[in-house]
């Protein structure tokens, strides 16, 4: 046993003998601690989980049933819109037929040009832009549309959510019910009705099929605040008369969510379909940091569409968009978030007739907040059986601690002999023969110590020997082998270049035999020479690049550097392609340009151009139709995989196990060293893992490597 510090005897004994008292009732006592809160740390966990199934069964119920209702209510808003159509339709058709009120509208020309109804007849108010001149069409329409107050106050009547029905029309007639005062103060003179979107959303373009539309929310031009509208276009025959709408207030969805009682102090708030906040209570609004606009101060008059601003969308506001993009876009109705440190459950359900989401927000510190009170408990149980453990071992120490020194004492003196007689005892001369003190145990153990100081003398010397060869002998092993694979990769570089330079040198003889032609029917002059000339230089430029790209390939990499492995690949490529070409071999890469690793490039070339050409010289022996090799890099986190694979029908299972053996080859002239190399240069150089596999069509090479 090493040790830095050395003990007595006798401190050994004592130390030993309290250990074997007491440290085994403490290892119980401790364990027992150890399970003790281990039991309460799961249970904690259980009763936490077993909570949160509950919580999001109890939301999700919550949240369907409380959108059912609502998307009840706009269904059937949207039916009295569906109402409204149909009649208007039939009212443009043959408004003749439909009978006007008792007291005929008194309508006038403000004096800012704006036609208006000024008597409230219990229907609806007029406001008639002057954008475009009136004539006596504007004014008949004016007053056979009061034949449709009486659907509009129907209806209006109907449903405590809708604040109000209207019908803009193409030529910018506003009819509203129920009726506004001074029309002309409430609108701009020239407004363009048809421009704002409870108009544009419904007409052709917009709605197509003509049916039912669901505006975002908007401030109202009628001066009622923050509202949606469920609007319908208006068509006679194929020609778009106007757009009927109903609205409905955000203050009245607010007081609906105000009225929600959710489990855990939970809350709810609604969000459109594009992200927009709909409605949410003061308690959402403390928690996303944003104040709900439930109304609006007009300074003047409404001149166009006025939304709510993007701070109220929770996908373009900063400080949202991170926290609800993912969780609104999701296909799942329950997720847990984190809003500004705290941990929260949402859960979401969709307002089919609206596609508005109604959200559901649950605090966790509040879902939990029993559990953590017995939590806290335990832990305090824990801590006083803790103490008072403490105190019971102090007292049971100093009683071990006497009985300890007394046993030690007992047994320490006959070593007294022992540690005096061997205290002389030099490594580096004869081994000193010890004399028995009368202890069996102790006899036996210097009889034992005389042996094998005789012996180890020996064993030393002759072990040195052998240690001393086998160095000698690996450091040739490894020199060869190193030989060896650099000569056959020599070999198949030399190749490479034959098939690199068989066309330049081609090039060179055609341009020699043109010069010679050239020469023999007179044509040759000094231009022509010079263009001959510099093309023959610039292919022979070429060839010298060739060699020494070749022989830079075999100069090892000046220790570990950040290298892309894109382009090594490519370099390595760029060896081997003529030869690929020549055998009409196919190479697919994909390969992510941004992947950069830490090793030794050249080495990781060379690994490359070895599988390559494996790959390459099992295609052209087994005749494969349509011999293709592919190469695919991925990186997933830390870890980047280079898989190199080919169709040439693989490697027999029963030697797959053995191609990374050193010497081990099918080739006739193989040397059997470059997958043994290659599977070096990955693992030991490169902290990575090199081996192979059969597919469906032939054999993929696989190196792992980590960043």
């Amino acid at each position: 046993m090493n040790k830095t510090t050395k003990d007595s005897f006798r401190t050994i004994i004592r130390r030993e003998y309290i250990k074997a008292a007491l440290i085994p009732i403490m290892i119980i006592e401790v364990m027992l601690l150890i399970l003790y809160f281990s039991i309460n740390f799961y249970k904690d966990n259980k009763a936490k989980e077993t909570l949160l199934k509950e919580a999001k069964v109890n939301l999700s119920e919550i949240s369907k049933l409380e959108t059912e209702k609502i998307n009840l209510e706009l269904k059937q808003i949207s039916q009295f819109a569906r109402i409204l159509q149909s009649e208007n339709q039939r009212f443009f058709e043959q408004p003749d037929r439909y009978p006007l009120p008792a007291e005929p509208p008194i309508l006038k020309i403000a004096a800012n040009g704006s036609m208006y109804k000024e008597n409230d007849n219990g229907g609806s108010s007029i406001y008639y832009s002057n954008l475009i001149p009136f004539t006596s069409k504007s004014f008949t329409k004016a007053i056979q549309t009061e034949a449709l107050d009486p659907l509009f106050k129907e209806i209006k009547e109907l449903d405590s959510n809708i604040v109000a029905v209207y019908l803009n029309t193409y030529d910018n007639m506003n009819r509203y019910y129920p009726f506004i005062e001074k029309t002309y103060e409430q609108f701009e003179p020239g407004l363009n009705i048809p421009s704002f979107n409870f108009y544009y959303e419904a007409d052709a373009i917009h709605n197509p099929s003509r049916g039912v539309v669901w505006t975002e929310a908007y401030l109202d031009p009628a001066g009622k605040g923050w509202m949606a509208s469920c609007i319908v276009p208006i068509y006679n025959g194929d020609f778009l008369e106007g757009v009927a709408g109903i609205d409905i207030t955000i203050e009245n969805f607010i007081k609906h969510i105000l009225r929600l009682k959710i489990p855990w102090e939970g809350m709810a708030f609604l969000v459109s379909k594009t992200g927009d906040i709909l409605a949410m209570p003061p308690k959402v609004e403390q928690i996303i940091g944003i104040s709900e606009l439930k109304s609006h101060t007009y300074a003047e008059t409404v001149k166009k569409n006025t939304f709510k601003p993007e701070s109220f969308n929770l996908l373009k506001n900063p400080e949202t968009s991170q926290i609800f993009k993912d969780f609104l876009h999701s296909k799942e109705f329950l997720e847990e978030s984190q809003i500004k440190g705290h941990d929260f459950l949402l859960s979401k359900y969709p307002v089919e007739e609206t596609g508005w989401l109604m959200v559901t927000m649950v605090d966790k510190d509040i879902l939990y907040a029993p559990i953590y009170s017995l939590h806290k408990l335990g832990i305090l149980l824990g801590i006083i059986a803790i103490f008072f453990l403490i105190l019971f071992y102090a007292a049971f120490f100093i009683f071990l601690t006497k009985r300890a020194k007394k046993v030690a004492n007992d047994l320490s003196s006959p070593l007294d002999y022992v540690i005096i007689t061997t205290s002389t005892i030099i490594s580096d001369k004869p081994p000193t023969l010890l004399n028995p003190v009368g202890i069996i145990e102790i006899d036996h153990l210097l009889e034992n110590f005389n042996r094998m100081m005789q012996k180890l003398r020996s064993v030393y010397d002759e072990q040195e020997m052998k240690i001393a060869e086998g160095v000698r002998q690996l450091r040739e092993k490894d020199h060869m082998l190193i030989t060896q694979s650099r000569q056959a990769a020599m070999g198949e570089m030399i190749g490479n270049i034959a098939h690199q330079w068989r066309q330049p040198l081609t090039s060179i003889a055609m341009m020699i035999q043109n010069i010679q032609d050239a020469a023999k029917y007179g044509e040759l002059d000094k231009k022509y020479l010079d263009e001959k000339i510099k093309r023959i230089m610039e292919v022979i430029s070429y060839m010298s690049k060739t060699i020494d790209d070749f022989r830079n390939f075999f100069k090892p990499s000046n220790g570990k550097q950040a290298f892309n492995i894109c382009d090594t690949l490519d370099y390595a490529l760029s060896f081997i392609r003529p030869s690929f070409v020549h055998n009409n071999i196919l190479i697919e890469t994909q390969c992510d340009k941004n992947v950069v690793l830490e090793g030794y490039p050249n080495e990781f070339a060379q690994v490359l151009l070895n599988i390559l050409n494996n790959a390459k010289e099992v295609l052209v022996e087994r005749g494969i139709g349509q011999p293709r090799v592919y190469i695919h890099l991925k990186k997933t986190f830390d870890k980047i995989t280079l898989a190199i694979g080919d169709n040439g029908g693989g490697i027999d299972p029963d030697i797959l196990d053995k191609i990374f053996e050193p010497y081990f080859t099918t080739k006739e002239m193989g040397t059997g060293l470059g997958l043994y190399m290659s599977k070096m240069i990955i693992e030991k150089n490169m902290n990575g893992k090199l081996y192979a596999q059969n597919t469906s069509d032939g054999t993929e090479f696989i190196i792992e490597l980590y960043e």
